[in-house]
């Protein structure tokens, strides 16, 4: 395995830069059931699907809306500005289509190579370079091309929270950890090694807390702060879009073999039978 470093791509804008062939990426309109870019991209240990992906000269620069997609960020197209906005959790890839500049998290960088084909914006693996927690890595012992990417998604917790999260059919919006996860359920401090929080807009009680106890935490001191969030919860929409009261009234808070566990979701107990199953993972780690 070896760190992608200079790639020596030639700028390669293949058509014409307009507003309309790249609104057509912007706005997820299928560019084609082939594929032509002929590299396996793996992220965070799973392989994508590369389908509706073309072809790219260079073979190596990176398709940003579908790696951000994937890393559970988003893609956005700004027509006025005719430039796009591409988030990796608090990163923000930024592409002018005025003069082909890059910024990333608006501080310019240069990157090896960028371009569009078919509606699709690629950048040069580069411009990942100095995230905390990016390596984008080439695998030359694979006989076809092959491109590992990992995030700080790639954590085994971080995991769990999304698969909890998709089973169960939980809308989110806000994602807190650590010390700031703490202080928005008025946790007793330094109750967790480790933890992750998503809530939702205030049209929904959505809400999943997943965290390894610390050593020597009060459990029940845990468990009595997530369950006041819950109350708290259950008393708001008690009378304001009421038809969500039956998901708090199912809500979970669980602790289990040094774990802790809240959920207010559609399906509690495909979050909870899912939790079950992470905890019996790392325990038999």
């Amino acid at each position: 395995m070896k760190k992608i470093g200079t790639l020596a791509l030639t700028l390669a804008l293949a058509g014409s830069m307009t507003v309309p062939a790249l609104a057509a990426e912007e706005t997820a309109v299928p560019i084609s059931a082939d594929t032509g870019y002929g590299t396996a991209l793996v992220l965070n240990g799973e392989t994508l699907d590369l389908t509706g992906i073309p072809g790219v000269e260079g073979g190596t620069l990176l398709p940003l809306r579908l790696l951000a997609e994937a890393d559970h960020g988003s893609a956005y197209w700004d027509e006025e500005n005719n430039e796009s906005w591409f988030y990796f959790g608090d990163n923000r890839i930024t592409v002018s289509f005025t003069d082909n500049s890059v910024t990333v998290n608006d501080a310019p960088v240069e990157v090896d190579g960028v371009a569009v084909v078919g509606g699709v914006t690629f950048v040069s693996a580069d411009v990942f370079d100095g995230w905390e927690g990016y390596t984008v890595n080439l695998n030359p012992e694979l006989d076809v091309n092959h491109i590992d990417i990992t995030t700080p998604n790639n954590d085994p917790m971080v995991k769990a929270a999304y698969q909890i999260m998709e089973d169960s059919g939980m809308a989110y919006a806000m994602r807190t950890e650590g010390s700031e996860a703490e202080q928005a359920f008025q946790l007793p401090e330094g109750s967790f090694e480790q933890v992750i929080a998503f809530t939702s807009m205030n049209t929904t009680p959505d809400t999943l807390v997943l965290g390894k106890l610390a050593e020597g935490a009060d459990e029940e001191a845990v468990k009595a702060a997530l369950d006041a969030h819950r109350q708290a919860q259950h008393d708001t929409f008690s009378w304001y879009l009421s038809q969500n009261l039956p998901k708090v009234e199912d809500a979970r808070i669980l602790v289990e073999n040094g774990y802790a566990f809240y959920l207010i979701a559609e399906d509690a107990d495909a979050g909870e039978a899912a939790f079950h199953a992470y905890v019996e993972a790392q325990t038999q780690a």
